[in-house]
């Protein structure tokens, strides 16, 4: 039921459309899961779907830079939470 984890490039917070259509409709407390730690972050709704409140805390904990390239796999979903795994892959050639 899961759709395949994505890549994601630190800064660019919006969420593709792939995957949105696996995720509530509304915004929602999401839970992103790096190295054994959590932050808490919101997902919001509406068209361009992305993450704020936490996002920069989380980039600033994982010292990520422009470049860094994410994975994130869809561990959870549904109409009170989601949960992402997230795995930092290392840096672009941006």
């Amino acid at each position: 039921m899961n759709p395949e984890p994505y890549l994601y490039i630190v800064f660019l917070q919006f969420i593709p459309k792939s995957i949105c259509g696996n995720l509530p409709p509304i915004s929602v407390k999401t839970m992103l899961r790096c190295n054994k730690k959590e932050w808490a972050v919101t997902l919001t709704s509406g068209g361009r779907r992305r993450l704020v409140n936490g996002w920069k805390q989380f980039i600033v904990d994982n010292n990520l830079k422009k470049g860094n390239v994410l994975l994130f796999e869809l561990v959870e979903a549904t109409s009170g939470a989601v949960i992402f795994s997230v795995e930092e892959l290392g840096l672009t050639n941006a």
